[in-house]
């Protein structure tokens, strides 16, 4: 065995000398405390465009264009809160507007708990856009969390995969 042993020094050295192999990023927190909620590791795709206030804003470039994810919080509430209800506004939002296509929603288990998405087409000047809305419980206070994905038309499924790893990210803000 120490022929192996010498093979793997070997090639470890040879490794770190190439120079051509950078190590990993380190992942990046998104922290919030006004929002009280943090983005444990940004996901692959996702810059931050503005963390402050009662908003975090992330951009996504993608092959039509850019998504844009604002992740943002109701008020504390002092009784229950109806996720259900907020997909049939939601729905009700896009049946109403002009040109726009209601495409349906999901329940999804979140590791903040249960979420139910809402998701639609709409028409603008620029071209079609596609949202997904996603309704959760804060992880830390009783609050609405909303996580509005707005991205081109033509990309559904790249985008629902950085959604759900965004989703996957979500923390309560101090942990």
């Amino acid at each position: 065995m120490p022929g192996r042993c010498h093979l793997v020094l070997l090639l470890t050295i040879a490794l770190a000398g190439c120079g051509g192999a950078e190590p990993p990023p380190a992942d990046v927190r998104v922290e919030n405390p006004t929002l009280g909620v943090a983005i444990a590791a940004l996901p692959d795709g996702f810059e931050v465009e503005g963390a402050e206030g009662e908003t975090i804003e992330l951009v996504a470039p993608g092959a039509n264009g850019e998504g844009r994810a604002v992740i943002s919080a109701g008020p504390v509430e002092s009784s229950g809160i109806n996720l259900v209800e907020q997909t049939r506004e939601r729905r009700a939002w896009f049946e109403s507007t002009p040109g726009a296509t209601y495409h349906g929603n999901r329940e999804l288990g979140t590791p903040i708990g249960t979420a139910y998405t809402a998701r639609g087409t709409y028409p603008t000047p620029d071209g079609d856009l596609e949202e997904t809305w996603v309704y959760a419980i804060h992880p830390a206070e009783n609050r609405l969390l909303t996580v509005q994905f707005t991205y081109p038309t033509g990309e559904t499924e790249a985008r629902i995969g950085q959604l759900m790893a965004l989703l996957g990210e979500i923390e309560a803000a101090g942990f």
